[in-house]
Formats: structure tokens, C-alpha cells, sequence
């Protein structure tokens, strides 16, 4: 009886973080959307598109990965990702029609060391044997792409505050960060230590910690101003 009821409660716990997921990216999505609407102050835009950039790239591993070796818990990856790629590209599009100083020294500086980090990262790849396609060379990229952008969001809501940011959609994503990995995690259990699901969890985990620096200077800069 134990070994037809572990499957069963590992689908529920699963099923149950993957309905919390679209929850939270649903709560992130039309807070921050509704904020943005009034004041972007704090949120550089290029953070918006390589968040963007970091989704699609995940989006990519995962399906990869679904490919290679199916999972139900891959396929609920997947959705996630696809999720949260509609929502920044919304959030995204609305800074554009916005059209007032969306772009700032900040993002020039981030747009550098990003291009210098993919300039390294890409012929590094190639040195070991791993060409542009190689999912953990997209699993470096994926780091560029969420974590320095979002040290530089911590940053500047540190030093010009971080109204532009709202508090339901920080929190919901620090929860919404720590249910992807878990479903990572339970996709690997599921269906193996692949290098693609292993691409999506560095780049998952680099997300986290970078997120958590938002949070820290968000918190401290946000109720003054």
C-alpha cells in the first residue's frame, strides 16, 4: 500500500506547488503591473529584459529537457516559465509605452558587464567542448542575465529607492523562486540529473541569491522614500 500511495502524494505535493506557482506569478504580475502603471521609480528597464532574456533561456532548458527524458514535473516547469515570460514581457512592454528616461546609466553599465561576461562565457564553452547550444554554457548565460542585472536592481533601489517595485510582487517572488527549484528538484528525482535540468537549477539558484539582495536593499530604502 506505501508504494502505490508515495507516487500519489509526491503528484499532490508537486500539483500543489505548481497551482502556488501560477498563483504568485499571477499576484507579481498585476501588482507590479498596476505599479508600474504609476511610478517606475527604482526599476531599471534592461533588468525587465534580461529577466526576460534569463525566462526564455529557461524555458528553452526545460523544454529540452521535457524532450530528452518526459516528466510530469518538467511539463509544470515548462508552464511556469512560459508563465512568467508573458508576465515581464507585459510588465516590460508597459515601461516602453511609459517612453519617460526608461533607460539610465545603470543600464548601461549592467547592458557592459553583461556583454563582457557573455563575450567570456561563450568561448570559455567552446574551450571544454561546449558549443553555443550546450545547455550549461545557457545555464551561464541564464546567471548573467538574472544575476547582475538584479545586484544592480538591489543597487539602485538602494541608492534612488524602490517604489517602483511593490511589496506583494517582491514577496511573491521570493516564494515563487524557491517553488521552481523545488520543482527542479522533484524533476530531477523524477527523470534524472541532466544537463539541461542542471543548466535551469544554476541559473534558478543564482536568481535566488541575487533576489534576496533586492529584497535586503529594498527593504532598508523603501519607507524612506
Amino acid at each position: 500500500m506505501a508504494r502505490k500511495l508515495m507516487p500519489t502524494t509526491k503528484q499532490l505535493t508537486t500539483d500543489i506547488l505548481f497551482l502556488a506557482q501560477i498563483g504568485l506569478a499571477i499576484v507579481f504580475g498585476g501588482s507590479e503591473f498596476l505599479r508600474l502603471l504609476n511610478t517606475s521609480q527604482g526599476i531599471p528597464i534592461f533588468w525587465l529584459a534580461s529577466w526576460l532574456a534569463f525566462l526564455l533561456i529557461n524555458l528553452a532548458l526545460t523544454i529540452r529537457a521535457y524532450s530528452s527524458r518526459p516528466s510530469r514535473v518538467t511539463l509544470q516547469a515548462v508552464g511556469c516559465y512560459a508563465l512568467w515570460a508573458v508576465i515581464i514581457a507585459s510588465d516590460l512592454v508597459i515601461l516602453f509605452m511609459k517612453g519617460t528616461d526608461i533607460w539610465s546609466a545603470a543600464d548601461s553599465i549592467t547592458a557592459i558587464i553583461v556583454a563582457a561576461g557573455i563575450i567570456v562565457a561563450i568561448p570559455w564553452g567552446y574551450r571544454r567542448g561546449r558549443g553555443l547550444g550546450d545547455p550549461i554554457v545557457h545555464g551561464y548565460l541564464g546567471i548573467l542575465f538574472i544575476g547582475i542585472p538584479q545586484i544592480t536592481l538591489a543597487y539602485t533601489i538602494f541608492q534612488e529607492g524602490g517604489q517602483g517595485l511593490a511589496g506583494t510582487a517582491l514577496l511573491a517572488s521570493n516564494f515563487s523562486i524557491l517553488i521552481r527549484l523545488g520543482l527542479l528538484g522533484f524533476a530531477i528525482a523524477e527523470a534524472g540529473w541532466d544537463q539541461n535540468r542542471k543548466g535551469a537549477a544554476m541559473s534558478e539558484f543564482a536568481n535566488e541569491i541575487s533576489w534576496l539582495l533586492v529584497t535586503l536593499a529594498w527593504l532598508i530604502r523603501y519607507p524612506h522614500g
